[in-house]
């Protein structure tokens, strides 16, 4: 090793003691291989050799070979594309249905400070429950289908995406409403009323769509089912379009809140709803407890019961994954979107 490099490697190895020493990309990406390669090598070691004389016993930790070998049985026994795909919809079912509630309601509760005193009990409420409490509560009453599944994502969330974007809008400075003030701004309860019945229009048809996919429809002799769902459906509509035009109506209509407030506290909004949907893809296990057929906690559920554990580490494995590429996309677009605000994301 020649002098030069030496001290080069002694230069960069000091730099992980700076503090707030930015690496460029390359180092980040090598740093983040690095942690990955001692993980497996670690999963290596301790399961390597004969299964007796294994640092952990197989059924606790299958080894990376057992692991890998077996995952073409859960791809084609166990169809995992397939419940990929079931838990994604599930999650983004429930997560989008959170942030069609949460995030209009956080930004009132934001401008409306006597609104956030009054909301701040249900608020901790929701956010500091049990998780796992929620699914005797979702079952009661949402029963054991896909509706339950769903809103037991939306629970889970929506508390959490209310109190992030709340301190979203209170984080935004008095000066900038000062500044709008100042320059004019006013209602435009006409213009706002347009708008936030457009808006409602939107939650009638998710609201009416989601009750399409998630609840049995009647038979085609059953004349009396049929005209209950009905009513269902006008109800469920009736609901959304009035909810989504509640929320909305305050928001489009007064400017200092649409001009100034919400455009201000939209790119933390947009940040916490990315590391939120991490949180909530997280939640996919206890969501698919109970009467799932399909889905990535599904399979763990069963291969912890029935076996092969090595399903476990690679479903875990495959959550982690795509929750990942989800949360590089939504990075990706929040840089588009707010290339001002990019820097410092990771």
């Amino acid at each position: 090793m020649n002098g030069s490099f030496k001290t080069a490697l002694i230069n960069y190895i000091r730099r992980w003691a700076v503090i707030r020493d930015r690496p460029n990309i390359m180092e980040s990406l090598a740093a983040s291989l690095l942690c990955i390669g001692l993980v497996l090598l670690a999963w290596f070691v301790v399961t390597a050799g004969p299964v007796e004389k294994r640092l952990v016993d197989p059924i606790t930790l299958p080894s990376l070979s057992e692991a890998v070998s077996s995952f073409p049985r859960l791809w084609y026994e166990r169809a995992v594309a397939r419940s990929a795909i079931w838990s994604l919809g599930r999650v983004f079912g429930g997560f989008l249905l959170a942030i069609a509630i949460g995030v209009p309601l956080g930004v009132l509760s934001g401008a409306f400070l006597r609104l956030n005193a009054f909301l701040k009990p249900v608020s901790i409420f929701g956010r500091n429950i049990p998780i796992a409490a929620l699914i005797p509560l979702t079952l009661m009453w949402f029963g054991l289908g896909e509706t339950q599944k769903v809103m037991f994502i939306f629970f889970a969330s929506v508390a959490f995406i209310f109190f992030d974007s709340t301190a979203a809008v209170q984080g935004v400075p008095d000066s900038h409403l000062d500044a709008a003030y100042t320059l004019g701004a006013h209602n435009s309860w006409r213009k706002g009323a347009l708008l936030a019945a457009l808006a409602g229009l939107a939650y009638c048809i998710i609201f009416i769509s989601a009750n399409w996919f998630l609840s049995q429809q009647p038979g085609p002799n059953d004349a009396a089912l049929w005209s209950a769902w009905r009513w269902r459906i006008f109800s469920l509509g009736f609901f959304g379009f009035a909810l989504g035009f509640i929320l909305w109506f305050p928001i489009l209509s007064i400017q200092p809140i649409s001009k100034i407030l919400f455009p201000l506290a939209l790119p933390d909004i947009v940040n916490s709803l990315r590391l939120l949907f991490g949180l909530a893809f997280g939640y996919i296990m206890l969501a698919e407890v109970i009467n799932a057929e399909y889905g990535l906690g599904a399979i763990i559920n069963l291969s912890q019961r029935q076996g092969p554990r090595e399903h476990i580490y690679l479903s875990l494995i495959l959550i982690a994954l795509l929750a990942f590429a989800i949360d590089r996309g939504i990075l990706s677009l929040q840089r588009r979107l707010f290339p001002y605000r990019s820097a410092g994301e990771h």
